[in-house]
């Protein structure tokens, strides 16, 4: 099966801000980071699959015209929820609080929010049920989050499945990155 994970592009909020899930507006940039990603998308696709908040959904929809398929929304795909952090810069967070996480991300949510585990889990499930039931021919495409992304190419990308989670920030995806792969679902 043919993969192409597209980033959401640049968002219109403070550099250093938390927003996961928050779904917060896109980037006056937005059109000119549309027509780059444009040039990298295939010509064919057969199933589009995006998160529902805003900077992925009105990506997925103008792709979707390109690509003549509609595009499904999945829950699934929804950036790691930081909880009480969201919308809080990073900076303003409470120290002991944020330096605990970020010596232990992998497994320690965040206050009222997920660890890079829950959101990995919830990947995961995406997989399972929706794209192991394609077949090996159809090129599948996933407008998501960097965090949902990374952990996706830790479960299906020929080079970053043998890579451990403590390196998952290693993995590039820059605002409006697209990556293409083939997978195989029976390895």
């Amino acid at each position: 099966m043919h993969i192409v994970l597209i980033r959401h592009t640049c968002v219109g909020v403070a550099k250093g801000t938390v927003y996961g899930q928050l779904d917060v507006p896109l980037a006056p940039s937005y059109p000119d980071e549309l027509e780059a990603i444009r040039q990298q998308i295939p010509d064919l696709c057969h199933h589009i699959y995006s998160s529902p908040l805003s900077r992925c959904r009105i990506l997925a929809e103008a792709i979707s015209t390109d690509l003549r398929q509609r595009p499904n929304y999945c829950d699934l795909l929804m950036e790691m929820d930081f909880g009480e952090w969201e919308g809080q810069r990073w900076q303003d967070l409470p120290q002991h609080e944020a330096r605990a996480w970020g010596n232990n991300w992998q497994t320690q949510s965040t206050p009222g929010g997920e660890s890079f585990q829950d959101l990995y889990a919830r990947t995961q499930a995406f997989v399972r049920r929706y794209l192991s039931d394609h077949s090996s021919d159809e090129t599948v495409v996933v407008v998501a989050h960097s965090g949902v992304l990374r952990s996706l190419c830790l479960q299906l990308h020929p080079e970053y499945r043998s890579w451990p989670q403590g390196d998952t920030f290693k993995i590039p995806f820059d605002y409006g990155a697209v990556m293409s792969f083939e997978w195989d679902s029976e390895p």
